[in-house]
């Protein structure tokens, strides 16, 4: 390959690396401001302020940073202090100074506002990172804006928080909180109304939002531990863990695990996810492909639709069960209500409980059957299968039983006001046996 045509693939590999970083936000993070040398003897020179700011103060504090921190506490007072600190980035300390002179904190009243800002814009060369830290009275609403560094408050009102490329840490808000971050870790811990967070490329940990949560995330692993309103999760790539969601739940996302404990009704949509679901109060309803799906103790409705999805129930308590699958093995164990099984290309096996009250009807192709006969169960049965067979372990014979291409089995019909167990299959064999054996 000639030196040119070296020189044009290395070019265009380049460019797709830089529009990479451009979409994902990256490629702002190293330049965004920085005109001086990177590989320069510079030191770092750090200057403060302190201000006292008298009441009576407007019940909303907003603060616009950039590159550097943002830390704001409620407490009992009626004034506010804010600590505004410069790391400034120079060759010497007269430099430095010449730097610190022009950069200045800027407090404005407006409204129902106390803004607090800097004069960051009206520098060419950024190199420095500028922070508040700021005490005001508890309750008090916040907005703030920042990036590349630390946002944390606590014991504030509502918050409405822009903190790209930084980590947030919100503990004891009284209010809702409106958040958006990516590619850092955010902390959320007791939030007394609505939760609003957009953190694509972020690790998520969300606890004690005594209203609903909307999560919108990708690429990371998303926590949630008591949320009190309805939960919904818009994930992509997200590795999803949940305890204690009171309210319904919609989730979805791709690749990664689900696991939802102790939860109310659940709604999950997915695509290439293994699933694992217990304690569930509600409806527990869950779409997937190319997964497995464990689900146990599910109080509602079971309602399951995959393809490639492999599936085990354990100790339900639904009413009605539904499962649609393909090329994988399913196994339901506990059920006492309406079982529906619909599988392709598979194994199912059967362990119904003992007082089973509704209808099983099971449908398959290319699919093996072991059902397990609760002890002292006695309801009509009828089995059916092409180009199998229809094994019968139990000791109280069959009512009948052919064969002749399409083998068929009946049993027990002279039950009446008991749920039909119905199975049909072809390229498979039906098996009975005794529980517990």
């Amino acid at each position: 390959m000639r030196a040119r045509e070296v020189f044009l693939a290395l070019l265009i590999i380049a460019a797709g690396v830089l529009l990479t970083y451009e979409k994902s936000g990256r490629l702002d993070q190293w330049f965004e401001g920085w005109d001086g040398p990177w590989f320069s003897d510079f030191d770092e020179f750090v200057y403060e302020e302190t201000r006292e700011i008298a009441g009576p103060l407007p019940p909303e504090l907003e603060v616009v940073n950039a590159h550097g921190q943002i830390e704001v506490t409620g407490t009992a007072t009626d004034t506010a202090s804010v600590l505004f600190k410069e790391r400034i980035s120079a060759r010497n300390k007269d430099e430095a100074d010449h730097i610190a002179a022009s950069l200045r904190m800027i407090v404005t009243p407006s409204g129902s506002r106390l803004i607090l800002s800097t004069n960051r814009d009206e520098f060419k060369r950024k190199n420095f990172s500028t922070s508040f830290k700021i005490v005001v009275p508890s309750g008090t609403a916040v907005h703030l804006k920042n990036s590349y560094g630390l946002v944390r408050i606590e014991g504030t009102g509502p918050a409405e928080i822009a903190n790209p490329h930084g980590d947030v840490v919100v503990h004891g808000i009284a209010g809702s909180l409106i958040l958006t971050s990516s590619y850092e870790e955010i902390d959320v811990d007791g939030v007394l109304g609505d939760a609003q967070i957009g953190a694509p490329h972020s690790q998520v940990t969300i606890k004690n939002i005594e209203g609903g949560l909307i999560l919108d995330h990708s690429y990371g692993i998303v926590h949630l531990d008591r949320i009190g309103g309805k939960t919904v999760v818009k994930g992509s790539h997200s590795e999803v863990n949940t305890r204690g969601l009171s309210a319904e739940a919609e989730i979805s996302t791709t690749y990664e695990t689900v696991r939802i404990e102790d939860a109310g009704p659940v709604l999950i949509r997915a695509r290439h996810c293994d699933i694992a679901a217990k304690n569930i109060k509600g409806l527990f309803d869950a779409t997937n492909t190319y997964g497995r799906i464990r689900v146990e103790n599910i109080g509602g409705d079971l309602k399951i639709d995959g393809q490639n999805v492999e599936v085990e129930g354990l100790g339900l308590r639904s009413p009605d069960v539904t499962v649609r699958t393909t090329y994988e093995n399913v196994s339901l164990s506990g059920f006492a209500g309406k079982a529906s099984v619909f599988l392709t290309h598979g194994r199912l096996n059967l362990e119904p409980d003992s007082a089973l009250s509704g209808p099983v009807d099971v449908q398959g192709n290319y699919l093996d059957v072991q059902m397990l006969w609760p002890t002292g169960f006695r309801a009509p049965f009828e089995a059916r299968t092409r180009d199998g067979r229809i094994i019968w372990n139990l000791t109280e014979s069959p009512d009948s039983q052919k064969s002749n291409g399409i083998t068929e089995l009946k049993a027990f019909s002279r039950e009446t006001g008991k749920p039909a167990i119905r199975i049909e299959t072809s390229h498979g064999d039906v098996q009975v046996d005794a529980a517990g054996r």
